[in-house]
């Protein structure tokens, strides 16, 4: 190809002239076949965005390789950030967790000894409230639930005297 006919291709026709030109010549070689200065090609190339990879042994568009690297930092910066929330998410998850265990465990005693019978009065709504709770809680007695229940308030409302 002649130095005209070169000039006449756009750029991008050009790149790809001399990068299939660059399988079995060197750079300087094919300058010299086209008639053309080396540091014109490197000038014409580098103002259209191309820049030579040595690794490769072509010219490569630099507006490829900062957009990967963008996309390699956004993805960097994405995966840290997913790993916070992540984070995050399994110490809330472990917090709700132990207080469902806590809310779950009921600690209601077991009494032992001699039980006594007596009759209180109560007021309906009470009475229909406690009942759902001992069915809810069927594993325990009716009067392991009073007992504690009753144990409880006078320990938490004792008065010393």
């Amino acid at each position: 190809m002649e130095k005209e006919e070169f000039n006449k291709l756009k750029i991008k026709d050009q790149v790809e002239y001399i990068n299939q030109k660059l399988d079995k010549k060197s750079l300087t070689e094919i300058c010299k076949d086209i008639n053309i200065s080396r540091a014109t090609i490197r000038k014409r190339f580098l103002k259209q965005g191309y820049e030579f990879n040595k690794i490769q042994n072509k010219y490569i568009c630099s507006l490829e390789l900062n957009n990967k690297e963008e996309e390699e930092n956004k993805c960097n910066n994405n995966t840290k950030a997913l790993e916070e929330k992540i984070q995050i998410l399994e110490s809330k998850i472990e917090a709700i967790e132990n207080k469902l265990n806590n809310y779950n465990s009921r600690n209601i005693k077991k009494f032992e000894g001699k039980t006594v019978s007596r009759c209180y009065r109560l007021y309906e709504e009470v009475q229909k409230e406690f009942s759902k709770f001992c069915k809810e809680n069927s594993n325990y007695k009716v009067q392991d639930i009073l007992s504690m229940a009753l144990y409880e308030y006078m320990k938490n409302n004792k008065h010393d005297n």
